[in-house]
């Protein structure tokens, strides 16, 4: 699509290379579509229309010299007919006998220009083809996308408390603002405890971890750091955070299952400042971490109680 844009112009030769640059690095099918969205609107170039054949029979040189030889010499008849001043208009009567056979002859020479069109238009058909397989193998091929695997994970989500009141407080601009610096706090805390941001919803961030005590200890940074900058600014946003671990399927990147939306659940289950781990998270956390167990919590959404436990991360 993008090679056949910079034949039309739509795009030149620097962009196309940049956006093909993008496409090899593309791992899911919306990021190949950010790179060609503005190409699909564009028409494809019409194929160039050219005159249909006539189907008149003059165009015929047979039927051409039929009908003159027709028209002089029944001219030349009804001039007899004239001059030797006969009653009877005898000249009428090889006139249309002739006349029959001429209507057949032009019939025949419609039918002539009639097949020839066709064959015309097949044979043009055939070169549009052509031309479009042409252009086929200059496309780049895309590896098939990687198929969804099942792994071990640890999913810790963060969400900051009260983020709509908040919003409205501080006005768009400048919670854009505070939310990017937020996000930034946030992956250096990530990249430090050895884990990485999968994405990002709204005032959410979703993060993987390969171990328990990788994930807590890194919620327990995010905590102090942000208790910190409340303590010498005098603001930073009250977070919560969840952490569940267990098998979840990866897809291009992204982690997709039930332990993804029960680490959302937890987190959803604990105060505005709080670190909730489930049971299987604190199971290999040993005496590294302090927690008070919260006992079985209803968790929305989840078919049963899930035992939580908060972790204390002052001092």
């Amino acid at each position: 699509m993008l090679r056949v844009a910079a034949g039309r112009g739509q795009i030149d030769i620097h962009e196309l290379d940049d956006r093909l640059t993008d496409v090899y690095k593309a791992r899911t099918i919306g990021q190949l579509a950010s790179v060609t969205w503005d190409l699909k609107k564009s028409e494809p170039a019409q194929p160039e229309r050219r005159p249909t054949r006539s189907l008149n029979p003059w165009l015929s040189a047979g039927f051409r010299a039929h009908a003159w030889a027709y028209m002089l010499t029944n001219g030349f008849l009804v001039g007899t007919w004239v001059i030797a001043d006969s009653d009877t208009f005898w000249p009428f009567f090889p006139a249309a006998g002739w006349g029959i056979g001429l209507g057949m002859h032009a019939f025949g020479a419609t039918e002539k220009c009639r097949r020839q069109s066709e064959k015309a238009e097949r044979q043009r058909a055939k070169v549009t083809r052509a031309e479009q397989d042409a252009i086929a193998p200059a496309r780049p091929s895309l590896p098939p996308p990687p198929r969804p695997s099942q792994r071990f994970v640890v999913a810790m989500f963060t969400d900051i408390a009260g983020s709509t009141r908040l919003n409205e407080a501080l006005g768009d601009a400048e919670w854009v603002r505070v939310r990017a610096h937020h996000r930034a706090l946030l992956q250096e805390c990530f990249s430090a405890g050895g884990g990485y941001e999968v994405n990002a919803l709204g005032d959410g961030f979703l993060a993987r971890f390969d171990t328990p005590a990788a994930a807590v200890s890194c919620a327990v940074s995010i905590q102090r750091r942000l208790e910190e900058q409340r303590r010498v600014s005098g603001f930073a946003p009250s977070v919560r955070i969840g952490i569940h671990s267990g098998d979840a399927v990866e897809d291009g990147g992204d982690l997709l299952g039930a332990v993804i939306n029960l680490a959302a659940r937890v987190t959803s289950a604990g105060e505005p400042g709080e670190i909730i781990v489930t049971e299987p998270v604190a199971d290999h956390l040993g005496d590294r971490f302090a927690t008070e167990d919260r006992g079985l919590v209803e968790l929305k959404g989840v078919s049963k109680a899930r035992h939580l436990l908060a972790v204390h991360w002052h001092g």
